[in-house]
């Protein structure tokens, strides 16, 4: 279930120009952000010139405990990123939370944790019926990729009355046209 995710979001992150790496090298003792060793729960970590992701399974069964593990990898990707910015960059930070189960507790910490942007963006994605979910809206990694490519399709001028429309064109101009088009649709003239 998890690899699917991890799948998942691995392949949205290179495709959106990022790169896997290894959280391995903010984990020194010279880090003053950050002491306490590995993160639990790490899934996943991707970074680009522009931004570092973070994946972090807070799967649990209490709403406390989830919001303790997000608070955790919250500041673990802040002290990473300030080790990233010690060159000189500017670096956004985007945190991915998993969750296996969703109670109607977790539900409210959904929301609290997205509008929470301090430090770093969050995002919660969730296992439902149709797999995982909430992924979409993971800024950084933008739209899916399009397997396949799909022609446009052809113009045929027996299927469109366009000579009216040139006509129509030249006679009254474009700004003219949109005008007269857009009251045929406003229902309050």
């Amino acid at each position: 279930m998890l690899n699917e995710l991890i799948t998942i979001l691995a392949r949205r992150a290179e495709d959106a120009g990022f790169h896997e790496a290894s959280t391995q090298q903010y984990l020194s003792a010279g880090n003053r952000n950050w002491s306490d060793g590995a993160l639990e729960g790490e899934l996943g970590y991707w970074e680009s010139s522009f931004a570092s992701i973070l994946l972090v399974d807070i799967t649990t069964e209490h709403g406390v405990d989830a919001r303790r593990h997000a608070k955790l990898a919250e500041t673990f990707l802040d002290a990473a990123i300030v080790q990233r910015e010690r060159s000189g960059l500017v670096v956004d930070g985007y945190l991915v939370l998993a969750a296996t189960q969703v109670s109607e507790e977790f539900q409210a910490f959904i929301l609290d944790i997205e509008r929470d942007v301090r430090f770093v963006r969050k995002h919660v994605v969730t296992w439902g019926a149709k797999g995982w979910e909430r992924y979409e809206r993971i800024t950084p990694l933008g739209l899916e990729r399009v397997d396949g490519h799909e022609e446009p399709p052809v113009f045929a001028s027996e299927e469109a009355d366009y000579h009216q429309l040139l006509e129509l064109l030249a006679k009254f101009g474009s700004a003219e046209l949109a005008e007269r088009h857009g009251k045929e649709w406003n229902l309050n003239e």
